[in-house]
């Protein structure tokens, strides 16, 4: 709907994509120039280990997911964030066979297959 979004910066040449969230501004750094979806924040429990005790600690953590793409560039990725730093970078390929292998190995799954 027209007004939904401010004008493109003069160094947007193309159209956002659909999933878009962000707020492109004509002052925009070159290096953060891109489309970034909505973030998708998952609760988890992380392992934690210092230098000092090498034993896991469980520590409650949060994961953040986001589709992105570089403003001129056609390529997608998903990234996958803790505490704020990319941890992993993935085509959206290979975070679909991620998640399929993350789904293999739930145990509430594998507790209902046996019964």
């Amino acid at each position: 709907m027209p007004g939904d979004r401010p004008e493109r910066p003069s160094w947007l040449h193309e159209p956002c994509p659909a999933w878009c969230a962000t707020a492109h501004a004509e002052d925009d750094h070159p290096d953060d120039r891109h489309h970034d979806g909505v973030p998708v924040h998952v609760p988890v429990v992380l392992a934690r280990r210092t230098a000092d005790d090498p034993t896991p600690h469980p520590t409650h953590g949060e994961v953040c997911v986001v589709r992105t793409r570089r403003c001129h560039d056609p390529e997608e990725w998903i990234v996958l964030e803790e505490s704020g730093i990319a941890r992993l970078v993935l085509d959206p390929a290979g975070a679909r066979r991620l998640a399929a292998a993350l789904a293999t190995t739930d145990p509430a799954q594998a507790d209902r297959e046996r019964e």
